[in-house]
């Protein structure tokens, strides 16, 4: 896959969640193997809850903020 969300708009965002949730589901329902299609169907749920949070206002589990850069600390006078 390779997909960067980080970079999208909170819309897009939710909107790219809500299609892995739907292909996620799509796979699921074309396997033959039960524990193959309870391991997409969990993964398909996940997609969909993080679409939820965001649009609740959460912030993405799966953005790592970056760090603030250090500021100049002041001697100390005393």
């Amino acid at each position: 896959m390779g997909h960067s969300f980080a970079l999208l708009p909170l819309a897009e965002r939710v909107q790219q969640y809500r299609e892995m949730a739907d292909a996620t589901f799509l796979k699921a329902q074309n396997v033959e193997d039960p524990e193959t299609r309870t391991r997409y169907l969990a993964m398909a749920t996940s997609w969909h809850a993080l679409a939820q949070q965001l649009e609740a206002g959460n912030p993405d589990p799966e953005i790592v903020p970056v760090p603030a850069a250090p500021r100049d600390r002041q001697p100390d006078t005393n």
